[in-house]
């Protein structure tokens, strides 16, 4: 296993992590949605520019534009009110689903052009990833406890299918 795929599986294990996590904050009535939001996408900024930083020579710049796209919801949350007005956090959510999505896309386009049969697989885990987030920014419009319930579901399934890359490009490679 490379560089690249041990601090990918990394990143996806933080991820797994953070939504097992936030399933079990409303139980200890911690609900305060935009700290949740905010902090999830600021240390899922600080681990793709440490993976930046350790695959800058390979010219894969997939990690430094995830932080960016985490970095520019992060401001428009911190000057929107998204714990009383519902709407304006699925709209935050859904502007960082779409910057996401443009990146993965970009990624199978990587993988196409380098002739590599993983860009179906990250185009069937980009499909699952769009489809999983626009069910969860329709689902925010309850209160803050379910809020981070479904927040808690998209980044276990985000995490989820993070974790699908590393792994095949490591079995395709043992082979």
């Amino acid at each position: 296993m490379n560089k690249k795929q041990k601090v990918e599986l990394i990143i996806a294990t933080f991820l797994i992590i953070t939504g097992s996590l936030l399933l079990i904050f409303p139980l200890f009535h911690f609900i305060k949605v935009k700290l949740i939001f905010t902090s999830v996408l600021g240390i899922y900024a600080i681990l793709n520019f440490i993976k930046f930083l350790f695959v800058k020579q390979t010219k894969d710049y997939e990690g430094l534009f995830v932080t960016l796209a985490s970095l520019i919801v992060i401001i428009l949350a911190s000057f929107l009110d998204i714990e009383s007005i519902p709407w304006y956090l699925a709209l935050t959510l859904f502007i960082w689903i779409i910057f996401m999505s443009l990146i993965k896309l970009k990624k199978a386009d990587y993988y196409n052009d380098r002739k590599n049969k993983a860009w179906i697989l990250e185009i069937i885990t980009l499909i699952l990833f769009i489809l999983s987030g626009l069910l969860t920014t329709i689902n925010l419009y309850y209160e803050n406890d379910i809020q981070i319930l479904v927040l808690g579901y998209f980044y276990l399934i985000h995490g989820i299918l993070e974790l699908v890359d590393p792994i095949a490009l490591f079995l395709k490679d043992s082979k």
